[in-house]
């Protein structure tokens, strides 16, 4: 919101001036509410196709036609008919580290680790499938894709080889200089002007930043959290057997903390903000941190999370109520 208030404060003039040929009848209230409405539709449809492509392409996922994957494609199919929806891509990831996640958009898909497939048995398998679909389902993977795409923006190339608060600062900074330009308090045709408004965005717009991103970033992960409680319900609601995801949660957990870090693969936090558990297809914690970095859990505890699952089951086992028979997703 902003960024795009910067934006089009920087190119006020012209706004008008096109206000004034197109509908100058038209009040100008209106005419810039209708205008930062489109501005913020088309940033949020370009952030969900980027965040989508970056999540895939970062963490190299092949996708998996029917004749590469045939009993897999069926998992997904026969759950997928169970929700009355068109069954998602399957796509795989190839590295030891059991873990999956699910991406939105016009072209949803299920991506799985080769690490997961091996060490779930059939019934866990499909539990952590009904998990990802419950997300799709109720377009958790739509808005956590959204949700992860500006904090891994800051991460992206060409800054990816700068130090964090550097990039931190680059990126407020550059939205602090539009704000300063847009409200009039620098001379925009003064080059020494221009030069000490950008000097000081940059000092100051890490701070900025930071101050506006903990919050986004903390509401951000509590959804996270509460959506991984609502999904495993929901997952566990479709299969009808809670015990087999608690089983999966326990042992993929299980598996990864064992692991060495030579064989994990490094993933950032986009990718992890989207997984099963949540350390994406990593656990290595040896990279250095060279600047600001606010450090919350963006999934439950594992153990929490069973603990919810054996609820469920015991509620199923009770018959305490009828609609936990089948699963209902918004």
């Amino acid at each position: 919101m902003v960024f795009v208030t910067a934006l089009l404060g920087l190119l006020a003039p012209f706004v008008e001036r096109a206000r004034g040929a197109v509908a100058p009848a038209v009040p100008g209230v209106v005419w810039w509410t209708v205008l930062v409405g489109l501005s913020l539709s088309g940033l949020l449809a370009v952030q969900l196709r980027t965040a989508r492509a970056m999540a895939l392409s970062r963490a190299d996922v092949t996708r998996l036609s029917a004749s590469d994957a045939p009993e897999l494609h069926d998992r997904v199919e026969r759950l997928s008919a169970l929700l009355d929806r068109q069954p998602p891509a399957v796509g795989l990831i190839d590295s030891t580290t059991p873990n999956c996640f699910s991406v939105g958009g016009g072209d949803p898909m299920i991506v799985l680790s080769s690490g997961l497939r091996e060490q779930l048995t059939d019934a866990e398998l499909d539990a952590v499938l009904a998990h990802e679909l419950a997300h799709l389902q109720n377009r958790d993977a739509t808005v956590m894709t959204l949700a992860t795409f500006l904090p891994a923006l800051a991460s992206d190339r060409p800054v990816a080889g700068l130090p964090r608060w550097l990039r931190a600062n680059l990126f407020g900074g550059a939205v602090l200089f539009a704000l300063i330009v847009a409200a009039g308090w620098t001379d925009p045709t003064s080059p020494v002007s221009l030069l000490v408004a950008a000097g000081l965005s940059l000092v100051l717009g890490g701070v900025g930043l930071g101050v506006l991103a903990t919050p986004v970033v903390y509401l951000t992960h509590r959804l996270s959290r509460d959506r991984e409680f609502a999904a495993d319900r929901a997952g566990a609601m479709l299969t009808g057997e809670p015990e087999a995801l608690a089983s999966a949660l326990r042992k993929l957990d299980d598996a990864v903390e064992s692991s060495p870090e030579t064989d994990l693969r490094s993933m950032d936090s986009l990718v992890e903000g989207l997984c099963l558990l949540p350390y994406g297809f990593s656990r290595d914690e040896s990279a250095d941190d060279d600047g600001l970095t606010i450090k919350l859990r963006s999934h439950p505890p594992t153990d929490r999370r069973i603990e919810r699952l054996q609820s469920v089951a015991a509620e199923l086992e009770g018959g305490e109520d009828e609609s936990l028979t089948r699963p209902e997703l918004s």
